[in-house]
């Protein structure tokens, strides 16, 4: 489908972040946004960092847990970000997780008016006219250390504009911002926005700010106070949502009123 062009000076071009992105590559087709970034970080001065991949499509896109992200060219925003965060040990890179998730959803809060939410940890939900949600998109992060030194981290992100994969096909119900904002944002505009609220957050957390990005994490969380289903490597657990660690771990009672503490796993309704 035909859609707006990305450019790196539409991108850049007065966009009033401190941090983010020094450097943009924008392509028509790619295996995967973040198998270029990973090509690329390892021989990019720090000055050029933190490097915006973006294309209209990727032939071998993949999202959590090995599963593939497919979309039709252009009906999607598909990026990945490049960092060298010497400042964050390795234990807590996932913070950057946070960072991506909440800097999304106030992203389309800002361009289209919906109350975006998450799915734990990591899967961007919005509200269906209906009254219940459906995932529009997700987060990936990938990360490299040495020792305690972490070397580079990428942070992969997809949105449903136009299009979603079909209802059979997923786990979790599924929509696109086209099918449920009555102005759904441009491609680009979407993407400014997000980068701006990704630089906001970026600047916190090397400021310090790491609990207060949590409880805003936190507060973004549709799975919270809900009984959910979480599909783990070996099995499931069903149970009430009670709340996440400052670790990100979820915490579930479960039907026997055992408490259970989950780091991985698949959430469904």
């Amino acid at each position: 489908m035909q859609s707006d062009a990305l450019d790196p000076n539409a991108i850049l071009t007065n966009l009033g972040t401190r941090h983010l992105p020094r450097s943009v590559a924008c392509y028509a087709e790619v295996g995967s946004t973040m198998d270029v970034v990973r090509q690329q970080i390892a021989t990019l001065p720090d000055h050029a960092l933190p490097l915006l991949v973006v294309a209209d499509l990727q032939t071998s896109g993949r999202g959590r847990l090995g599963r593939s992200w497919l979309a039709e060219p252009g009906s999607a925003l598909l990026l990945s970000l490049a960092f060298r965060p010497h400042w964050i040990a390795p234990e807590r890179a996932f913070t950057l997780v946070w960072m991506a998730g909440v800097a999304l959803c106030d992203a389309v809060i800002e361009t289209s008016g919906l109350a975006a939410l998450l799915k734990w940890p990591n899967d961007l939900l919005l509200p269906l006219p209906n009254g219940e949600y459906a995932k529009a998109g997700g987060i990936l992060l990938e990360s490299s250390w040495d020792g305690q030194k972490l070397e580079w981290v990428s942070i992969g992100i997809g949105v449903n504009l136009h299009s979603a994969p079909p209802a059979h096909t997923t786990r979790y119900p599924t929509t696109s911002l086209a099918a449920v904002a009555q102005q759904p944002p441009e491609r680009l505009v979407l993407l400014r926005s997000l980068l701006r609220h990704l630089d906001h957050w970026y600047s916190r957390l090397h400021n310090g700010e790491e609990a207060s990005l949590h409880t805003a994490w936190q507060q973004r969380l549709h799975t919270l106070g809900r009984e959910v289903s979480v599909q783990l490597p070996h099995g499931s657990l069903s149970g009430y949502a009670e709340a996440v660690d400052a670790d990100g771990a979820l915490h579930i009672r479960d039907q026997d009123g055992i408490p259970n503490i989950i780091t991985s796993g698949d959430v469904g309704v």
